[in-house]
């Protein structure tokens, strides 16, 4: 008998759809990520919950709002009952981005009065105190967020970055609920009447409370990082008794050479690229690209004459350097032929296993590779579960967040993959 999905979530991108799809499957649902609408037919999907992957993160407003009322119009089709708007832990959006207009849209088609905005994941060290979202110590206006190439994060004060992106009309109606109001147990009514209801969030803990909170208002449209999928999950399972029993679907890599692709340029993930200095590993200069003296063929031919269990090709640059290449190349023109060359190297290496780093590389190795949908599997680290084509090819891939994972990110990916396949 088929599982008719409970909850449907719209991911604003591809990496945010695999981190909020793990910790659905942490808590309890069985999940399967979808990636294109177009190949996917108009059946009820054997799945506890849904999660639309869509690259609208930095693409014009109105192609968000399409995208994403598109997705919503498919969740509703398929009978989902609750909606999570996923976007990034550190709101990774600027003043004209799509979180506030795609958020308002939602509401208005749903029919519904308030949102639960809510970014915070403290396994990543994202929390929210006192409205002001922070990176492990440091408030996000002064992490390395704030050199963000597409999306520089100058502001810590969530209200402040929402405020913005929402019509007029609404730019009073955001209100905020600190710990003292979670430890209360109920809503005051101003909160019960705000648009927008910014959650602190410090720890684990505030994450459950704040999904105990949540299950007693009336219906609402969650919101923010995938830190509250967890404890939604567990809330919604041990409310319905239809849900699957299946909670992990299988994923068996093979045994082959894992390529990783890191196109982020987050101090994270320089890191993990230094740290895996014993891997072969190709620099893309975006200057010879540019120039076209550096081509595909040139990384495929490095690639097929490597003997190593994993290779790295990687664009990533300290935040001096992106911003010279920017003002020589053009930020646009360069970070599409970037993110072209490196979605083309997973395609036509024919790799089996495939790591990526970058929430734009993601979506673009992802749209290349034509993958519809995914089945989930275990986490290399929260947020960053191994996932598997459900097709013939059978492809296997980790799709990160640029600032997710330790230094030893990328070696941990090659074990978990290697143990999979050697399990299958």
């Amino acid at each position: 008998m088929a599982t008719k999905p409970l909850l449907g979530v719209i991911a604003d991108d591809f990496t945010g759809a695999s981190d909020m799809a793990s910790f659905l499957v942490k808590g309890g649902m069985s999940c399967i990520q979808i990636n294109s609408l177009a190949s996917i037919h108009k059946q009820t999907l054997n799945s506890d919950a849904i999660v639309l992957a869509l690259k609208t993160r930095t693409v014009a407003v109105e192609q968000a709002l399409e995208q994403s009322l598109q997705a919503l119009e498919f969740l509703l089709e398929q009978g989902c009952q609750y909606f999570y708007f996923k976007y990034c832990s550190t709101f990774d959006s600027t003043a004209k981005g799509n979180i506030g207009p795609v958020i308002d849209a939602l509401l208005a088609r749903l029919n519904l009065v308030q949102a639960i905005i809510c970014p915070a994941l403290p396994a990543n060290g994202r929390t929210v105190y006192q409205g002001h979202l922070f990176v492990y110590q440091q408030l996000l206006s002064d992490s390395p967020l704030k050199d963000h190439p597409l999306t520089p994060m100058a502001d810590s004060r969530v209200a402040e970055l929402l405020r913005p992106q929402v019509a007029p009309a609404y730019q009073q109606a955001i209100e905020h609920l600190s710990i003292d109001d979670l430890n209360a147990k109920q809503l005051n009514p101003s909160q019960q009447q705000a648009r927008y209801l910014i959650c602190d969030c410090i720890n684990q803990q505030h994450l459950s409370q704040i999904a105990q909170l949540i299950a007693q208002q009336p219906a609402m449209l969650l919101t923010g990082g995938s830190g509250l999928a967890e404890y939604m999950a567990q809330l919604l399972t041990a409310r319905s008794n239809t849900l699957s029993q299946q909670h992990q679907c299988a994923v068996k890599p093979l045994l082959q050479p894992v390529l990783i692709i890191a196109g982020s340029c987050s101090k994270a993930t320089r890191e993990q690229i230094a740290e895996a200095s014993a891997l072969p590993q190709f620099c893309v200069d975006p200057v010879k690209l540019a120039k076209g003296e550096l081509k595909l063929k040139h990384i495929l031919d490095w690639i097929h004459q490597q003997q190593a269990p994993a290779v790295l090709v990687y664009s990533s640059q300290a935040p001096e350097q992106v911003s010279q290449t920017q003002q020589l190349l053009g930020q646009q023109n360069i970070a599409e032929k970037i993110e072209n060359l490196l979605a083309q190297t997973a395609v036509q290496s024919k790799a089996s296993n495939i790591v990526v780093a970058g929430g734009e590389t993601s979506g673009a190795v992802v749209s290349a590779l034509n993958i519809s949908s995914f089945n989930i599997g275990p986490s290399i680290c929260p947020g960053v579960p191994i996932m598997q084509s459900n097709d013939q090819r059978a492809i296997s891939l980790a799709l990160k967040s640029g600032n997710f994972g330790d230094k030893h990110f990328f070696k941990q990916a090659l074990s978990l993959i290697q143990q999979l396949g050697a399990q299958a």
